[in-house]
């Protein structure tokens, strides 16, 4: 009977014993389960994130839809943003910020927030990107840009330029580069920290026609970086007023012709034997031929207008109607521009160096059209051709820009950025 009830003993334990191990395991299961469960619906991949994040997009998309649905029903008939319209139909959109109490030509690239977190780039030709930030780099910063080895220079003709002479441009090598500005959609402008110590001579109308084109060309040859797919060009004139402040641009609108009293974006029409014009005058805004009403949808001062150089040069008006484009600052003032780094960059140089921007300026007798420069702290230009036909001939050197896509990276360097220690760029 105490072997009976010894046996049944055991065996009772037995039984509990694989009963708590049992439920062990089901509570080990289980846990294993549950967080299985849970990163599946919370984890970086999970259910709940992935769902979060396709709200997300979904709200981000319809914002930016807005956005460019207000900018596509503000173009006009010929194909450029009506600014008073654009204002209005931003303004529709709810919870939009950004949007000035007036927008103007000098308003671009706007940058409107949608919901506090949406932040869109609107273009003056009518496109709309993300507003993208560069973090750990600085206008003035050193970039450790290299460019392409051009040995044999750039060849400039004298039925390109105007010039009395053929001209070959060399290459200066070992230019250090530096940034200029760092734009809202985030690429970034580097400019060459010296001036390259070519000269490049223009003149006649052939040079105010091809100018812009061979400057922009010169420094697309010289200083582009094919590998990263980096192409240079010219500096322009509204690099140089991109960094003005209102003071400066107030004073640039104020600006009135020396010799003809013309007030900067105010007309004057010449007859006779001074109205002639390059060819190229004819395309651009603010130009009147045989008319005194000038045109407004125009190429601008900066265009290339050619994808080749011409060999057009100029032609008599009846009557020749021309807006004031011209203003000189002998000595611009530092309080022109917000950024003392910036001043010195541009104006500071101790050279002269052309601007890739046409201009025209209404003297007495006659309009002088020729090409912007800066030199001695000023800015001004130089005419190439005279509407009372005369030629005139000069020389400045090129200066060149390169522009650095988002598709670029930039690798801040570590302690402080200086000509040795520079940032670094990579695909």
């Amino acid at each position: 009977m105490k072997k009976l009830q010894k046996y049944f003993k055991i065996q009772i334990i037995e039984q509990r014993g694989i009963t708590l191990i049992a439920l062990v395991i089901t509570i080990i299961v289980l846990l294993i389960l549950a967080g299985v469960t849970i990163a599946t619906l919370t984890g970086k991949n999970g259910i709940l994130t992935r769902a979060s994040e396709a709200s997300e997009k979904t709200e981000e998309a319809g914002a930016k839809e807005q956005v460019q649905l207000a900018v596509t029903g503000s173009i006009g008939t010929d194909g450029k943003l009506e600014n008073g319209t654009l204002k209005d139909n931003l303004n529709k959109i709810e919870n939009i910020s950004g949007v000035p109490e007036e927008i103007t030509d000098e308003s671009y690239p706007l940058v409107v927030t949608v919901d506090g977190k949406y932040s869109y780039v609107i273009n003056k030709d009518g496109t709309v990107g993300d507003a993208i930030k560069r973090e750990g780099i600085e206008v003035g910063d050193y970039v450790n840009y290299t460019y392409d080895e051009k040995a044999d220079g750039y060849n400039l003709l004298t039925t390109q330029s105007g010039h009395t002479s053929n001209q070959t441009v060399s290459q200066t090598t070992g230019l250090k580069w530096r940034i200029l500005n760092i734009h809202v959609d985030g690429t970034v402008d580097l400019i060459s920290e010296a001036v390259p110590s070519q000269n490049v001579s223009f003149g006649g109308a052939l040079g105010y026609n091809n100018g812009v084109y061979l400057l922009n060309d010169i420094c697309k040859n010289l200083y582009s970086n094919s590998k990263l797919g980096i192409t240079a060009r010219s500096i322009e004139l509204e690099d140089i007023e991109g960094q003005m402040n209102e003071e400066g641009i107030a004073a640039r609108n104020a600006y009135v012709s020396t010799g003809g009293n013309v007030k900067y974006g105010s007309t004057k029409t010449y007859t006779g034997s001074y109205s002639n014009y390059p060819n190229l005058y004819a395309r651009e805004n603010g130009s009147g031929i045989n008319t005194e009403e000038t045109k407004k949808n125009g190429i601008g001062v900066s265009d290339n207008g050619y994808t080749n150089p011409t060999t057009e040069t100029s032609t008599t008006a009846n009557s020749l109607t021309v807006t004031q484009s011209y203003y000189y600052f002998s000595n611009t003032p530092r309080s022109y521009f917000d950024n003392s780094e910036v001043y010195d960059m541009l104006l500071n140089t101790g050279t002269y160096y052309w601007l890739s921007s046409r201009y025209v300026n209404c003297d007495t007798p006659d309009a002088g059209f020729g090409l912007c420069n800066i030199g001695d702290s000023g800015i001004g230009g130089y005419y190439t051709y005279a509407s009372n036909n005369k030629v005139n001939s000069n020389l400045a050197r090129v200066r060149p820009i390169v522009s650095l896509g988002t598709n670029i990276k930039i690798i801040a360097c570590e302690d402080e950025n200086d000509s040795t220690n520079m940032h670094q760029i990579s695909k």
